[in-house]
């Protein structure tokens, strides 16, 4: 058993513990965000191109397989902060700074959301969601939605 470092067939009370603090860093979950998901996206990226530009090296020296923490280092999660938006206001904490409602908060909230776009692309197609959603609302049902029947309006 790899817990046994003492190699006397039985856990002592220390290699329990350790065992237990093994595990629980093995199985924290993290929240369910798209902060931790871009983390461990840019994570997962680096490690495999590591991984991809070392195989030739690892095999010429017969290294099947190794220990992630030995080849790379385990995964950080790093909180940059929260958002959130509900219609026209915002919450807002990036380290330590708050901004709860209010334009300080919607504008603080868009310039990140905004920032974290991916292409130039995808910044100009919400600029232009935001400057519509300005102009027109939020109400999709004016927007051409199916005809109303009127027979049900005259029977009531």
């Amino acid at each position: 058993m790899q817990q046994d470092t003492d190699h006397d067939e039985s856990l002592s009370l220390n290699e329990v513990a350790d065992l237990f603090i093994k595990l629980h860093h093995s199985t924290t979950a993290l929240p369910p965000t798209a902060q931790v998901a871009s983390q461990q996206g840019v994570y997962l990226a680096k490690k495999l191109n590591k991984l991809s530009k070392e195989i030739q090296t690892l095999r010429d020296n017969d290294i099947p397989d190794l220990d992630d923490e030995a080849f790379y280092t385990p995964f950080n999660y790093r909180h940059l902060g929260s958002l959130a938006y509900v219609g026209n206001s915002a919450v807002f904490d990036y380290y330590g700074f708050s901004a709860v409602g209010g334009l300080t908060a919607m504008y603080a909230w868009r310039s990140v959301y905004w920032s974290e776009q991916a292409s130039i692309r995808s910044r100009f197609m919400l600029m232009l969601d935001w400057v519509k959603r300005g102009l027109f609302g939020r109400d999709l049902s004016k927007l051409g939605g199916a005809p109303r029947d009127e027979s049900v309006d005259q029977k009531t």
